[in-house]
């Protein structure tokens, strides 16, 4: 006997036979449970398309069909497509082992012949809606943190980026899924503004949680007087020392004084930056470096680069490059279409570059895509 809570488990009976219907109903009703029953596969299917069940009691066999199982098979390939949908134990007059491999390979949780047993049949029931119900919890469990790790990484994003003088700066990170591996940020630090753009190796919480140690082991070490080098050195050595050696972080970071339109920068193992003059010539910013978490004593080196009125800074991470399939946007494309927009403030251009890239990849992004864009007025 099912034991008694405040909120009885339903139970859908789909069975053609009215007699065994009926009986099926008047068993689990006795036992405490909630019953509704479809007759057809159109009932059953419009049943679970508006109502939520703890279990399906499910004949394999219907009017169109009383000896292979077939339509009970679609109904139940139907039902395992369904993230969520309630355990499933079907029955048949007509049963086969092979029959019975074959619905439990499709996802039917037990099998059971006619006639039943009834005892038989209320242990099954009670074992796995207890199971369904604790697999129900966890994922609630597990989806409410992603919720709040997606609201707390939401916050650490900036929302509002620096007004300086002399530039335009738009960026933009679009996950993959609920919460996102890559990371950017925009510094003001005195006079200069500190430009950074990370990719962590590996998707989902676990990357999710890394980039947030990431951004602050960043925002403790940037300074208007520390180099990019000896920030990249100072957060890989907090990186490596979080407990993160061998969960490799790709970053890039520059320093740049709008007074002096330089550009100071270290590439820790990220995919070049480019930088789009006005002539519509380009640049690659790196420096040949390691990436972060591959050890603690890495050292880091700076480039510069000057800048004049009309170029544009663009860093990005392969999540935008690689959208697509089974043809890539590319690298070629993406530096293609600022070209093509150069002379556009960054505010302007970025949603038009983002644009183009979703739907090259019909919106469907397989990997987090960041991109930051600073043009130079």
């Amino acid at each position: 006997m099912l034991e008694t809570t405040n909120e009885r488990p339903r139970v859908l009976i789909g069975e053609d036979q009215g007699d065994v219907r009926e009986a099926l109903q008047i068993l689990f009703s006795g036992a405490g449970y909630a019953t509704e029953a479809a007759a057809t596969p159109d009932d059953l299917h419009a049943k679970l398309a508006i109502g939520k069940y703890d279990m399906v009691l499910m004949d394999l066999n219907y009017h169109r069909d009383t000896t292979s199982g077939k339509e009970g098979l679609d109904i139940l390939t139907r039902l395992h497509k369904t993230p969520g949908s309630p355990p499933v134990i079907v029955m048949t007059g007509w049963g086969s082992i092979e029959l019975a491999v074959q619905a439990m390979q499709i996802g039917a949780r037990d099998f059971i012949q006619k006639p039943w047993d009834n005892a038989h049949l209320l242990r099954l029931a009670e074992k796995h809606i207890a199971e369904y119900r604790a697999e129900q919890l966890q994922r609630f469990k597990q989806e409410y943190e992603l919720e709040e790790a997606a609201a707390v990484q939401r916050r650490l994003m900036p929302v509002v980026l620096p007004k300086v003088l002399g530039v335009d700066i738009a960026g933009h990170c679009q996950p993959a899924g609920a919460v996102a591996g890559d990371y950017f940020d925009v510094l003001q630090l005195g006079r200069k503004l500190g430009l950074c753009i990370a990719d962590v190796i590996g998707k989902g919480l676990p990357a999710a949680l890394i980039m947030s140690n990431l951004q602050a082991a960043v925002r403790l070490s940037a300074a208007e007087q520390v180099s990019p080098s000896e920030l990249c050195r100072q957060v890989n050595r907090l990186t490596c020392s979080n407990g993160s050696i061998g969960k490799y972080i790709s970053f890039f970071y520059a320093a740049y004084d709008p007074e002096l339109r330089t550009l100071t920068y270290s590439n820790a193992g990220h995919n070049p930056p480019v930088v789009v003059r006005a002539n519509g010539e380009r640049v690659l910013l790196e420096t040949g470096d390691l990436v972060l978490g591959y050890r603690s004593d890495c050292e880091y080196h700076n480039a510069e680069l000057q800048l004049a009125p009309g170029d544009c800074v663009v860093l990005y991470t392969d999540g935008l490059t690689e959208a697509g399939e089974p043809e890539e946007f590319g690298v070629e494309r993406l530096i293609e279409l600022f070209r093509s927009n150069r002379g556009t403030p960054a505010s302007e251009m970025l949603p038009r570059v983002l644009a183009s890239v979703a739907e090259h990849c019909s919106h469907n992004f397989h990997d987090d895509a960041t991109c930051l864009v600073i043009s130079v007025n």
